[in-house]
């Protein structure tokens, strides 16, 4: 009779720890589906590949996140530098741009060309100047709507009054 209660004890400690081992990998299957949701991919992967895969993508999630952060640490480093400087002055139908800006700027210097001649002014010199950690760009223009238009539609008051250009998409 004692055998009967030990291998009756037995058999119940035996299933419980099959229902216990079968509720961990149910868990582990789940905690691996959630993984599997988490990378991209297009196709279906078995565990191994799945495990594979995360690591890889977690990788490159840490290797991308550093490269955010040195490329913010210099960003910053920029914000402090002088501010960029415009000044536009017309005379008659001359118009000189000149820019200001510390030589680690990054600007679309040719933006501001494009919008000079947008608004209906011809290049006629450009001049780059480097001292020490500032350049000094130099645009002179002629206003060609004096040429185009008839002398009427002019208006003599605002020739020496500084016109103003908009400039789109430019980092200064």
């Amino acid at each position: 009779m004692a055998e009967e209660n030990s291998s009756a004890a037995g058999s119940s400690s035996r299933a419980q720890r099959n229902i216990k081992e079968q509720h961990r990998r149910m868990h582990m299957k789940d905690l691996i589906s959630q993984l599997a949701s988490l990378i991209p991919s297009n196709s279906k992967l078995s565990m191994p590949e799945i495990l594979d895969e995360a690591t890889s993508y977690i990788t490159h999630l840490q290797k991308n996140k550093e490269s955010l952060e040195r490329r913010r640490a210099l960003l910053k480093e920029e914000d402090h530098s002088e501010p960029t400087v415009m000044n536009i002055t017309t005379s008659g139908s001359t118009l000189e741009v000149n820019l200001i800006c510390g030589s680690n700027r990054n600007f679309m210097f040719h933006e501001i060309i494009s919008v000079l001649e947008e608004g209906a002014a011809e290049i006629i010199n450009v001049t780059q100047f480097n001292s020490g950690d500032r350049v000094i760009f130099s645009v002179l223009s002629k206003d060609l709507r004096c040429y185009k238009t008839a002398p009427a539609t002019l208006d003599p008051a605002q020739d020496h009054k500084p016109r103003c250009f908009k400039i789109d998409n430019c980092r200064i």
